[in-house]
């Protein structure tokens, strides 16, 4: 898939669907929010991991616009303040947290399209984290070039593809699918930006 087809595609989701890309997205980034927890003792963390967990349950059950709305209140109550760390870890955990509410808001506010913004976000993530690893005092050109063979970048692609081509032939989202998306975010435990838990 082209990356314009991917945008058209992504452009194109409505409803619950929507919401399921976005949950993936968040889904697929919450190696990064838990790892930065298990080193800060982040207090926060069973609430914002909790919220999570239950915003899948939510979209299962078709749930009402106020659960959303109370689970975007327990999620702004305990996000990271980024100023308070100086680590990258910081940065992924905030990222991880401002996609689960834009999946909470999909919800709340159905006149905003946001999987185009939150999949571009998703990839902007993992070329500042390649960029960051890989592509220290290396020239524009060169910097390319590095975005163009990695594997990181190459992985969110054909993750973004799959999930899109999911939510377009599916009519509901009943229990086997969404537990399909989630084994697909999850990924064996490796986040967006290769962090795995398991590795700790």
């Amino acid at each position: 898939m082209k990356p314009h087809q991917l945008q058209r595609h992504l452009a194109q989701l409505r409803g619950w669907r929507e919401t399921a890309f976005i949950m993936a997205l968040a889904e697929r980034a919450y190696p990064n929010f838990a790892l930065f927890s298990q080193v800060t003792e982040f207090s926060g963390e069973e609430v914002v991991s909790s919220c999570l967990k239950r915003s899948w349950t939510a979209l299962l059950e078709k749930a009402p616009e106020d659960r959303y709305v109370e689970l975007l209140d327990l999620l702004e109550e305990n996000v990271p303040d980024q100023e308070e760390y100086d680590s990258y870890g910081a940065v992924s955990a905030v990222s991880f947290c401002e996609t689960l509410e834009q999946a909470l808001l999909s919800q709340v506010n159905i006149d905003k399209r946001r999987a185009v913004d939150a999949g571009q976000n998703a990839f902007d993530g993992v070329m500042e984290f390649v960029e960051m690893t890989e592509g220290e005092g290396l020239s524009e050109d060169d910097l390319v070039r590095v975005f163009n063979k990695s594997p990181l970048i190459k992985r969110e692609r054909r993750f973004q593809e799959e999930l899109v081509e999911r939510l377009r032939k599916e009519t509901a989202p009943d229990t086997h699918f969404i537990a399909g998306l989630r084994s697909l975010a999850y990924d064996g435990g490796v986040s967006n930006i290769g962090i795995s838990l398991n590795d700790e």
